[in-house]
């Protein structure tokens, strides 16, 4: 009787259980540049210079902040996602108003998600700005605002880094020169790196070109350990192309460029935009290599993750209306001419097709 008794009390114990369904985990989830596996679990610490997640099994995972590509936070609705993807393809006012959509949904409980929906829309913001010289600075002030906000966020130094380019854009120098020495004064070399970078591109643009050749130098000469430090030391490479060209020698540039292009990720596309952009302008100076020069600006145009920033998009556009002729391809040129002033109407590089600059 005991034994029957007790199997059947198994039996009825294994019914019950197999008739609940499994309730699903409710993980954050940090993305990293270092390897393929995010850190999962439950975020329980921020600060400006690392995230932890605690893991449901095992011990506590702290991801520093320079590492850090995205977070999912679990709370987040799915407007967030939605707004990233669209942030992605490039279709920035359908991702501004999915973001807002996003911070209208969320908990205002939960700060630090909070904070980052906020930089996603300044980050993306930026993006457009940098198309429009018409909003950069009110970019500008919105990536001011959430750095003063936000002093103690993992995308703190993230932030102070794009405020340093918008403002650099903006020609506001010294707004520059500050966010850069922010970014310098971070615990990580990539960031540290960043910063330098950036006051080499002030110095470049008050056209003291020894001394920003002299800056890039130093990064570019930097031996790298990682794969951001390796993306710092490209750009920093590209920073003395720039100067090479500022100086004529665009065969000089063009060997560095291409070194650029072939040692960088995908993941870096601005820095290949620009590298591919440097590399058009080179070519094309070179005289005979025209044809070249346009294969290196059709790739600014043509690839997605390129194309979607919009500065240098808008730049490539111009050139090869300039360009297309020389090579006995009139239409192409005015179709070029066509899409820039559709795509970027208040781009100075439309003033500049107009003769205006």
């Amino acid at each position: 009787m005991f034994v029957r008794f007790s199997f059947l009390r198994v039996l009825a114990c294994l019914t019950l259980v197999a008739g609940v369904a499994p309730q699903a985990i409710a993980l954050d989830q940090v993305f990293r540049r270092s390897t393929e596996k995010p850190a999962q679990g439950e975020i329980t610490s921020v600060s400006r210079n690392e995230v932890v997640v605690k893991p449901s099994v095992g011990e506590a995972v702290t991801v520093p902040a320079n590492d850090i590509v995205d977070v999912n936070w679990e709370a987040a609705p799915p407007a967030f996602k939605l707004g990233r993807s669209q942030e992605a393809n490039g279709q920035f006012d359908l991702a501004i108003k999915s973001y807002q959509q996003a911070a209208s949904e969320s908990a205002s409980t939960n700060a630090n998600l909070q904070s980052e929906i906020a930089f996603s829309i300044a980050r993306t913001n930026a993006k457009i700005a940098m198309a429009d010289p018409a909003q950069l600075a009110g970019a500008q002030a919105e990536l001011v605002a959430f750095t003063e906000k936000n002093r103690d966020h993992y995308r703190f130094y993230e932030a102070q880094l794009l405020l340093g380019d918008v403002a650099l854009a903006n020609s506001d120098l010294t707004a520059a020169n500050a966010a850069y020495s922010v970014v310098a004064g971070a615990p990580w070399a990539d960031h540290q790196m960043a910063g330098e970078i950036g006051k080499a591109r002030i110095l470049f643009a008050r056209d003291d070109i020894a001394g920003a050749k002299a800056a890039f130098d130093k990064v570019a000469s930097t031996e790298a350990t990682d794969a951001g430090e390796l993306s710092r030391k490209l750009e920093g490479m590209l920073g003395q192309a720039k100067c090479l060209q500022a100086e004529s020698q665009h065969a000089e540039a063009v060997a560095i460029l291409d070194e650029v292009v072939s040692q960088s990720s995908e993941r870096d596309s601005r820095l290949q935009a620009e590298a591919y952009l440097r590399q058009g302008a080179s070519l094309a100076a070179l005289g005979d290599r025209v044809k070249e020069a346009i294969l290196a600006y059709l790739h600014v145009d043509v690839v997605p993750t390129l194309s979607q920033h919009g500065d240098f998009h808008a730049e490539a556009l111009y050139q090869l209306a300039q360009l297309w002729p020389a090579a006995g391809q009139p239409a192409r040129a005015a179709e070029a001419a066509g899409k820039l002033e559709q795509t970027y109407p208040n781009s100075e590089w439309v003033k500049k097709l107009a003769g205006g600059g």
